[in-house]
């Protein structure tokens, strides 16, 4: 089987030379130990993985010697979330010798949060974050859509654009990113991740959290599966799962922990007193999102009710600019806009010199003036501050719109 190439690969390589400790964080089985092997295969290392019973009561039993154990290239430990007690030996080892390239450490959640966890590692290791393939990962391409826009030649970038017709992004979204789960039929895609679901939320929430009431996280997940590029209202959630509002902070800070959702903040409290505070959650992989609701690629491509086809698209696109995120050459925020007059807009990226980028994202195969109407209002926020807006949707041709606005289609995110 060939392997795919990742996006992140010279980042990890990059880090590898002037930080000490590199971690690859992300969720189970989206890549992180062939990632790690592919970065070392022409270094001196030694791999070790905690997922084996016996290394991991080794580490266990000596932290501190378990580190010391390879000293003269970079130590690879995979999965080191199931030995929370590691890092404090890392560090104490790292202050000896800061020399780059001392250690590469994957990791299925957030290692900030661990528990058991009083190391954050800080000034001696540096993050990249690996999420499941991006489309363009999966064609060979690096894909930086966001950088492409913030040029002034992007009107004629996007005209450029090879569109897709509506089965071909039905397959995109039903596919998704997880390397174990593209080549699998449908029926097995389900299978695939009814018991990844199960595992993780059964297995790794136990390991990682002490919270009082795991056995209803499937079923949190579920609700925000279901309300995927929503607005997250707690107490309603809440309400449906059967948690305290007041406890709902920290499992939701569990599944982002475990790499399968993401929260998008609100956009627009300094610009205007009737934007809403609420968050959107994002599950990280549509593949995953779609066979946890039984939803196949046909089902998506006959879908006539924009409105049913919108979640499952918005999810799509915001996960693949989220993604790009790692790798861009441009640094950028994402948030999204919604005010108490139902103006709204899915993405809006702050770009670190100020700018703003705002994107809405329609399942139609046409636009109208009023898919513009969130996109006006932060222009007319911002004036010289709005870059440009766009309306991404499932048609085929990319135009202007007004001054700095433009629609073109879905598929300019990885072309």
């Amino acid at each position: 089987m060939q392997l795919i190439k990742r996006n992140v690969d010279a980042i990890v390589k990059d880090t590898m030379k002037d930080t000490p400790v590199t971690v690859i964080q992300g969720a189970r089985q989206v890549g992180k130990s062939t990632l790690a092997a592919m970065v070392t295969d022409d270094i001196d290392c030694l791999s070790v993985t905690l997922d084996s019973d016996a290394t991991l009561m080794a580490a266990k039993e000596n932290p501190f010697e378990f580190v010391s154990q390879f000293n003269k290239g970079i130590m690879v430990i995979d999965e080191v979330q199931k030995c929370p007690e590691l890092l404090n030996a890392i560090k104490l080892s790292v202050d000896k010798d800061r020399r780059p390239g001392r250690f590469l450490i994957t990791g299925s959640a957030n290692i900030l949060h661990l528990r058991g966890a009083n190391e954050s590692l800080a000034g001696r290791a540096e993050t990249i974050l690996l999420e499941p393939f991006s489309v363009g990962e999966t064609k060979g391409i690096k894909e930086d859509f966001v950088s492409m826009l913030a040029r002034s030649d992007s009107l004629v970038k996007l005209q450029q654009v090879q569109p897709l017709s509506r089965a071909q992004y039905a397959e995109l979204i039903e596919r998704g990113g997880y390397p174990g789960a593209r080549s699998r039929t449908e029926k097995r895609r389900r299978a695939y991740f009814k018991n990844y679901v199960s595992r993780v939320l059964d297995h790794d929430a136990g390991e990682l959290s002490g919270l009082a009431h795991l056995d209803r996280l499937q079923k949190l997940f579920s609700v925000l599966a279901g309300n995927s590029s929503k607005i997250y209202v707690r107490a309603n959630t809440a309400h449906l799962v059967g948690i305290p509002e007041s406890s709902m902070n920290g499992y939701l800070r569990l599944l982002e922990d475990l790499c399968l959702i993401h929260s998008l903040p609100a956009w627009g409290r300094n610009y205007s007193k009737r934007a809403i505070s609420k968050p959107k959650i994002v599950v990280s992989d549509t593949g995953l999102l779609c066979s946890l609701h039984g939803i196949s690629s046909g089902f998506i491509a006959n879908i006539e009710n924009g409105n049913e086809l919108d979640p499952l698209l918005k999810s799509f696109v915001i996960m693949e600019i989220c993604k790009q995120q790692a790798w861009s050459d441009c640094d950028y925020s994402l948030f999204h806009f919604r005010d108490t007059d139902n103006k709204e807009v899915d993405l809006v990226l702050e770009l670190a010199d100020g700018r703003i980028i705002a994107i809405e994202i329609k399942a139609s195969s046409s636009f109208s003036p009023k898919d513009f109407s969130g996109l006006k209002a932060i222009r007319n926020m911002l004036s010289d501050r709005f870059h440009c807006g766009i309306v991404l949707y499932t048609g085929t041709d990319a135009q202007p719109f007004g001054d700095r606005l433009f629609a073109a289609p879905i598929s300019a995110i990885w072309q």
